[in-house]
């Protein structure tokens, strides 16, 4: 891209000591109410406009905005919560103790990767165009409880969306890992349990009266555990594997019934009906060959069944993303083909918002020694600068 003195852009060292100050603050999901509350503090500072949506006092959210209602509104959304650490020994510093590694490639500290450090260029993106003439509004999201069901944080602000006391945005960046690849789709979640009947008998009559259900559940996820030939270009392959089995009440009794949960992803195209139809033809082509095969499927046991969402390419934030990546990273844009898994993108696609996954790399995640890329860092910062620029400046 030509270099342009109009260009606002986020130096290394303001992206690292953000990330820094909200690393040293431990933030376990259910604990944020002191990071949020320094959120606050430092938009004081800035002469930054927020408001905080509360559910659970615990756990509140802030919204900053800047900008005005000449235009559509982008919103960044990023969450300041993170899982506990479970092995302090194991870190070469303490996990709230932010450290760069000898070559600075590396920024080490619990949501170092996930995901404080993208949140803190959120933060910085509001106060980089806080004084800009822009043509609509940019807002962060800055939540809670991602780590958990995210009821308290961002199923709770659309919530507040949907009641209008918050506007609802036109276009949503996310910023989770996603190794600087567009991330304009999610795999869908569809849990099943699987019920297979048998008959119970004393183990000395198992060949003669029992019917042993482990043994056809057994046959059961011989027939669903494996690859599944499908693809698609945002998101790449579904995935379905059995999680769980129950089965058996006493070493000496042929179990009546065992029952196996199976967890499915979803990409673009597939619906709940197709994959239990999918599912049922597996299972009744071993009952085709055995007449004692009986099963019964339970479809959606928690209630927690997520389509798979996706926002097309031809969406004006995908398109700004992609140009941004060319202008600031000098490479063509990449989808994020990954096995990885939800994020809160997906209830912004289900209240019809255009939303793009956009982050850094990082590693280990969830545990000990987590690191953000700084490199990375600044490259998220400079592609979603221009983003800002070709949706809310033109």
């Amino acid at each position: 891209m030509t270099e342009d003195s109009s260009k606002r852009r986020l130096g290394r060292d303001e992206i690292i000591e953000m990330a820094s100050e909200l690393i040293a603050i431990p933030s376990p999901t259910g604990t944020e109410v002191t990071i949020m509350t320094w959120v606050t503090e430092w938009c004081d500072r800035h002469g930054l406009s927020y408001e905080v949506f509360t559910k659970d006092p615990a756990q509140p959210n802030v919204v900053i905005s800047v900008g005005n209602d000449d235009g559509p509104t982008l919103v960044m959304n990023g969450h300041l919560d993170t899982v506990p650490v479970s092995d302090p020994d194991a870190w070469i510093s303490g996990p709230y103790e932010p450290r760069l590694s000898d070559d600075g490639k590396k920024l080490y500290g619990r949501g170092a990767s996930d995901m404080k450090a993208s949140t803190g260029i959120m933060m910085l993106m509001c106060k980089l165009f806080k004084d800009t003439s822009l043509q609509g509004r940019l807002q962060a999201h800055v939540v809670s409880d991602e780590e958990m069901a995210g009821s308290k944080g961002t199923v709770f602000l659309m919530e507040e969306i949907e009641a209008g006391r918050l506007i609802k945005p036109d276009y949503c960046l996310i910023g989770e890992k996603s190794d600087l690849k567009v991330r304009n789709a999610e795999r869908g979640l569809f849990q099943i349990e699987i019920v297979f009947h048998g008959r119970a008998s004393h183990t000395a009559a198992a060949r003669v009266t029992g019917i042993n259900a482990i043994a056809k559940a057994a046959k059961g996820i011989l027939a669903l555990e494996g690859d599944i030939d499908k693809f698609h270009p945002s998101v790449g392959k579904p995935v379905i594997s059995i999680n769980m089995i129950e089965a058996g009440v006493a070493h000496n009794v042929v179990p009546g019934e065992a029952k196996i949960h199976v967890d499915r992803r979803l990409i673009p195209g597939e619906t709940r009906e197709s994959v239990v139809a999918e599912i049922r033809e597996k299972l009744d082509a071993v009952a085709a060959g055995d007449p004692d095969f009986k099963y019964t499927l339970i479809e959606d046991p928690h209630g927690d069944f997520i389509p798979a969402n996706i926002t097309e390419e031809d969406s004006p934030l995908v398109q700004a993303v992609q140009q941004a990546v060319r202008d600031e990273l000098g490479r063509e844009p990449e989808f994020f083909v990954a096995w990885a898994g939800a994020t809160d993108g997906r209830f912004y696609r289900q209240h019809g918002i255009d939303t793009v996954g956009f982050g850094p790399g990082g590693e280990n995640a969830h545990g000990a020694n987590e690191a953000g890329f700084v490199d990375d860092l600044v490259a998220e910062a400079d592609v979603y600068a221009a983003t800002i620029e070709q949706l809310l400046i033109g």
